[in-house]
């Protein structure tokens, strides 16, 4: 009898031990959740650095825009032409490409010459370096006339009134470095959409800004980035950020060793991603992780403890009790109580309301995601391949362009 009550123990304690560990992953991942509600309430009640006192135009500098382009974006017409219509006194629009060819061209010809305002198309697939995109920045900003760079990814949507309130910000930040933005999906479109806007609501806005809480804004959001050309020049223009794929991380990291203050603004941007497909919200999420993974490593790790009901339910699986699954309820009321907030302080846009069902699912995607990022460092980024290194560099893997294609067609020959 012995023997067999040693087995049953040794079967026994690992089962237990495993729960014992999610248990407390539950517990350290809710108390984040909650800390993380208190940074969202904190940052939304503050307006934020002198924006309560409206600035003269004559005492507001002159800002040059800058939107690097590959290909056509959903609703890429709307979306530039919102930036050429800006409620501010001195602005031009610059609208970058690198490829001659790209489809976008035409149409950003045409806002361009549609535009009330300064705005203008510049061409150059110069310089050196991985990141395409930093390239076409540096180019944007050699044909800039103005001291101020406002910068955003194509598929972002501004107000009018955009650039003064992200300019009375910097302005009232003292020693500023950069404006940067978070965003939002207000309305998806379909169900890779939903779960997109879903992850930005619910993790990423969150862990921006228990970040900013804990140790400071150390870094840029790509979505919208305000910075001065003097600022710019003391970490080395982008010319310095031409190797790495989180670029908009390294300039505001970078600043911020220099002694420079990044805020995050309040004006939430909107991103319009059209009707995004799953696939191709798990090729960013994918890209997002091992970014992050290769730029922040502890980080990261330590953003695992926010998949707190993937937790839950890997509980109720090992230990199906009364009390495990009300655990799983309990967490799943919390991630409710998060997204209901984030609705009423960000998305204010009712639509969204009814992609709430998906949470769960976004919810365990997000944490295979987590897991399936420590597996390699590849990632596709604008039809392009990439390896992501050490500390966030970039290396080219393989291209197909469509030049690239009709080449390899070409010598094929014809079909028969």
């Amino acid at each position: 009898m012995y023997p067999l009550r040693r087995l049953v123990v040794t079967s026994v304690a690992p089962m237990t031990i495993l729960s014992i560990f999610l248990f407390i992953l539950i517990i350290l991942g809710s108390f984040y959740a909650l800390f993380s509600l208190a940074c969202i309430f904190g940052f939304f009640k503050n307006p934020g650095p002198d924006t309560g006192r409206p600035v003269p135009d004559a005492e507001l500098p002159a800002v040059s825009i800058l939107k690097p382009i590959k290909g056509i974006d959903p609703y890429a017409a709307e979306n530039l032409s919102g930036f050429c219509v800006q409620d501010y006194p001195c602005f031009e629009v610059l609208f970058g490409f690198r490829d001659p060819d790209d489809p976008a061209l035409p149409l950003a010809m045409a806002v361009a010459a549609a535009a009330p305002g300064d705005a203008r198309v510049v061409v150059n697939y110069g310089g050196s370096g991985t990141n395409r995109k930093v390239l076409n920045l540096q180019a944007l900003a050699d044909e800039s006339l103005y001291p101020m760079l406002a910068l955003s990814d194509s598929d972002m949507v501004a107000d009018k009134d955009y650039l003064r309130r992200l300019v009375t910000e910097f302005r009232g930040g003292g020693k500023t470095g950069i404006v940067t933005s978070l965003y939002k999906i207000s309305s998806p479109e379909s169900v890779g959409s939903a779960l997109e806007s879903l992850s930005i609501a619910l993790d990423f806005i969150p862990s921006v800004l228990v970040a900013r809480r804990l140790e400071g804004v150390t870094f840029g959001l790509g979505a919208s980035i305000l910075v001065s050309k003097e600022a710019l020049r003391d970490i080395g223009g982008f010319g310095a950020l031409t190797e790495y794929l989180a670029d908009d991380y390294q300039l505001g990291f970078r600043l911020w060793k220099k002694g420079y203050k990044n805020i995050i603004s309040r004006h939430v941007i909107e991103n319009r991603v059209g009707p995004m497909s799953v696939a191709s919200h798990l090729t960013h999420q994918v890209r997002w992780a091992r970014t992050y993974r290769a730029s922040r490593p502890g980080g990261f790790l330590g953003y695992g403890i926010t998949h707190i009901f993937a937790f839950a339910l890997l509980l109720l699986c090992v230990r199906p009790t009364v009390g495990s699954a009300v655990t799983a309820a309990c967490v799943l009321a919390l991630r409710y109580v998060l997204a209901l907030v984030l609705y009423r302080k960000v998305i204010n846009t009712r639509k969204w309301l009814r992609w709430l069902f998906l949470i769960p699912l976004k919810d365990m995607l997000g944490f295979l995601v987590w897991l399936w990022s420590f597996a390699g460092s590849k990632v596709r980024w604008r039809g392009t391949c990439y390896r992501v290194t050490r500390g966030g560099k970039m290396a080219q893997t393989y291209h197909r362009s469509p030049a690239h294609l009709q080449l390899r067609e070409a010598a094929r020959g014809p079909r028969e």
